[in-house]
């Protein structure tokens, strides 16, 4: 970048600062030093830096750090200095034999910018804690479906056992069946031989009782069964169900983010350009 330099530059750029004020389009400060002293300030209309024409140059002002370097300067100064937060960019001003005469200074209010700033890191850290917590959704619903898988398998094994438990019975009923069948000959074997067999009639009639009563806890216990049975398959509907929806969920919070982290890039990309401006 060419530098400003000439024989009279100094004095020509104390004469056209308040047109070059005058011409911006942004609120700005502008002011001409020499290698003590502002010459010329031309102040902002909505914030004030506290200097006027003939102050002496300050330690650390952007002025001074310009012409000792000899190169283009950038400052931000913060809100805590003069009760608005700007940037002023400094060029040293040469005359024709290269020596730094003075500067130029132009500077700008960042207050909105900084908003934005604090804003955009109110957005991020929120964004944040939508992100975490969709993490958290995501997790729980990957768990959920899970535990559904498993509750299925489990309704499934328990729906196995009802199954060689209704054979269990039918073997009972079977055998009580049975039993009765012969309590009912040994009865009428025990009527053939009459009062000899009458011991034997009374252990024929124990066996048909016992048989009866075998046939009839088979009966309820079968029904008790169909019932489990019954609830086992609405509870193996339901966690197919619970896994399906699960799975669609943690589907669906991974989109969201996804998106959230897109987001939050896009925003810390508007930082930056808002930053660096």
């Amino acid at each position: 970048m060419d530098r400003i330099q000439g024989s009279d530059i100094l004095d020509t750029l104390i004469k056209v600062a308040p047109f070059i004020h005058r011409f911006m389009e942004k609120d700005v400060f502008v002011s001409v030093t020499d290698l003590e002293y502002v010459l010329v300030h031309c102040p902002a209309k909505s914030f004030s830096i506290g200097i006027k024409n003939g102050d002496y140059l300050k330690e650390g002002a952007a002025a001074r750090k310009a012409m000792e370097k000899k190169a283009r300067e950038v400052v931000r100064i913060s809100k805590e200095v003069y009760g608005v937060p700007y940037k002023a960019i400094a060029e040293p001003i040469f005359d024709e034999t290269g020596t730094v005469v003075g500067s130029i200074v132009v500077g700008a209010s960042i207050e909105t910018e900084d908003r934005i700033q604090e804003i955009m890191g109110q957005f991020s850290e929120a964004f944040d804690q939508v992100n975490r917590g969709v993490q958290e959704i995501a997790a729980g619903a990957q768990n959920l479906a899970k535990i559904g898988e498993q509750l299925f398998r489990m309704t499934n094994d328990a729906k196995e056992h009802l199954r060689k438990t209704e054979e269990i019975l039918q073997m009972i009923r079977q055998v009580a069946d049975q039993t009765k069948l012969l309590g009912l000959n040994a009865a009428i074997e025990a009527a053939r031989v009459g009062e000899f067999g009458r011991g034997f009639l009374v252990v024929a009639e124990e066996i048909r009782r016992l048989s009866a009563e075998s046939n009839s806890s088979a009966r309820e216990v079968k029904e008790i069964l169909a019932r489990i049975a019954a609830s086992i398959e609405i509870i193996n509907d339901q966690a197919q169900e619970t896994s399906a929806v699960s799975q669609e969920q943690s589907s669906s919070t991974q989109e969201i983010a996804a998106s959230m982290e897109e987001l939050h890039a896009q925003l810390e990309a508007l930082r930056s350009l808002v930053f660096s401006i």
